[in-house]
């Protein structure tokens, strides 16, 4: 595909001197660059931006036989692994995660679905049955993907999860392993969400009582993760080791303090030497909300700039303390409203907006990497990988949804050198959010956000944002998310070219448009991308 640089007019204008009247549908505002990178920014991984698929549906992602992959998701994949050199991190778990059992007479998987509901209308299966092609599954994805592998633990049945570690082992460092060796095992989940096995605060019941809490939970995973162990080769923590670690934790978050992660490590989850040198990180979970459908859908709640920030801060503790054990913190599942997403919002141009400020705040707050939850049909998916797939965005085949435009964004952002650092960048308006990633020291991208709600009614709103100390000798660049509202489920561009392809490449020629006079224009519920030129 060709590039095309556009020249914005209004640039030119303001940088000979003449003075903008700003219209109704235009507010100028003043974006203060830093004038030294942070002391506080956090390293960007390149697998920031990774995917948790729901274990039921497994086979819609990577085929259903080994060596006929699903060509569709795996292009999807290849768009975000060119834009890292990194391909993304899948998560293959969740709820379904703890209702799998093996049976080597099933050949690949078989599972049993409830009836759907107004309050569930794409259920999770109640029991998954794991055939031996199962995991072998995993070499169908492209060279380099990488896998966290959830085991069941909610059944307490020491000796199926030993059977599934076994089976596990068998196809990525056993007799199997030829058919995986393109891909990559680097992480071993036993338990989801744990803090919802015992009474809740939610009307949910889950099969043990008042006895099971994070101390038991903490004894209960290591006497599991040393069966495992004897099982699966690990890797020690601390090392580059080929070999995977354990993750642990996998809480809900709805159910702090008494289910924290520092309440795992007092519990001393951490306190055997060999546990602990096979465990590299923690996995918490984290939701906007959840699916109601009597809720009164208001455009603009999800990517709410406040609301944002005081879901994601509630984390900031668990964290610091993570991270002071040499663990990784990590978002294992995550999306916007959980039972599968919220009509009207997370299958709109607003996830879009969301996702992307979600995935960078995490990163600036320290976080590694963020699994967004994909099932079939799941209104919060980035895409549906197979034809008939209920969304409500009324297409049969398979197709994205706009917010996987937000993994593009993030993963072209964070580049391909292995060294960017990221920091929010401070905003004087609760519609604009600005981050800013540097290499080696140096500013060379921003992605800058206009959460403002547009519904298609008069003008679109704007922003006129001026950047202040930008070295005009510095030539700059941007790219556009583009749409037509805040509530389009289509007609989404990102630098002028479509997504919504049959295939899943590309169409149409990538269109940048040149920074003149340090100013640009933000439209209502848009993204740029602002490069640096980093010859001057």
């Amino acid at each position: 595909m060709g590039v095309k640089i556009c020249f914005s007019l209004l640039g030119a204008v303001l940088s000979v001197g003449i003075t903008a009247t700003a219209t109704p549908s235009i507010t100028n505002i003043t974006l203060q660059l830093p004038t030294r990178i942070p002391a506080w920014t956090e390293p960007l991984s390149p697998q920031l931006a990774g995917f948790s698929i729901e274990m039921d549906r497994w086979l819609d992602f990577a085929g259903e036989e080994i060596g006929k992959p699903n060509e569709y998701f795996n292009q999807l994949l290849k768009n975000l692994g060119e834009r890292t050199g990194h391909m993304p991190c899948l998560r293959v778990g969740a709820n379904s995660q703890d209702r799998g059992s093996i049976d080597l007479s099933v050949p690949v998987l078989k599972s049993d679905f409830p009836p759907p509901t107004v309050n569930v209308p794409n259920p999770e299966a109640t029991r998954v049955s794991i055939g031996r092609d199962f995991y072998a599954l995993s070499g169908n994805l492209p060279a380099g993907t990488s896998f966290m592998w959830g085991l069941n633990l909610r059944s307490l049945n020491k000796t199926e999860t030993v059977a599934q570690a076994r089976l596990l082992a068998d196809t990525f460092q056993g007799s199997r392993a030829n058919l995986t060796k393109n891909v990559k095992l680097v992480n071993v989940e036993i338990g989801n969400e744990p803090d919802f096995y015992g009474p809740t605060r939610f009307g949910v019941q889950g099969p043990y009582g008042p006895s099971w809490n994070v101390a038991n939970y903490s004894a209960t995973w290591v006497e599991f993760a040393e069966a495992v162990s004897r099982e699966i080769k690990f890797g020690n923590s601390e090392s580059h080791s080929r070999q995977p670690t354990f993750s642990t934790g996998a809480f809900t978050g709805f159910m702090g303090p008494e289910w924290a992660p520092q309440g795992m490590l007092q519990a001393g989850i951490l306190d055997k030497a060999s546990v602990r040198s096979m465990t590299s990180q923690f996995a918490g979970h984290a939701y906007s909300g959840g699916f109601d459908p009597r809720r009164v859908v208001n455009p603009g709640d999800l990517m709410d700039k406040l609301s944002v920030r005081a879901n994601m801060t509630l984390r900031t503790d668990g964290i610091a303390a993570v991270r002071s054990m040499g663990l990784k913190y990590v978002l294992g599942e995550t999306n916007s409203y959980g039972n599968h997403g919220q009509p009207g919002l997370s299958n709109t141009v607003e996830a879009a907006v969301w996702m992307t400020d979600w995935l960078l705040l995490a990163a600036s707050i320290g976080i590694e990497r963020v699994h967004f939850h994909h099932g079939l049909g799941f209104r919060y998916n980035t895409l549906q990988p197979v034809s008939g797939s209920d969304d409500g965005l009324n297409i049969t085949n398979p197709h994205i949804l706009p917010s996987y435009h937000a993994l593009l964004i993030v993963n072209e952002a964070i580049g391909t050198s292995n060294r960017a650092e990221i920091a929010e960048i401070a905003t004087t308006n609760l519609t604009l959010t600005a981050y800013g990633i540097w290499e080696d020291g140096r500013l060379k991208r921003m992605v800058v956000l206009n959460s403002a709600v547009y519904l298609g009614n008069g003008v679109k709103s704007s922003l006129r944002v001026s950047l202040r100390g930008w070295d005009e000798r510095r030539p700059a660049t941007i790219k556009r998310l583009d749409s037509n509202m805040t509530t389009s489920f289509t007609g989404v561009t990102w630098a002028g070219q479509s997504f919504e392809t049959i295939s899943g490449r590309p169409e149409g020629d990538v269109v940048k448009e040149a920074v003149v006079g340090g100013v640009f224009e933000l439209p209502a519920s848009s993204i740029a991308l602002v490069t640096f030129d980093d010859t001057f």
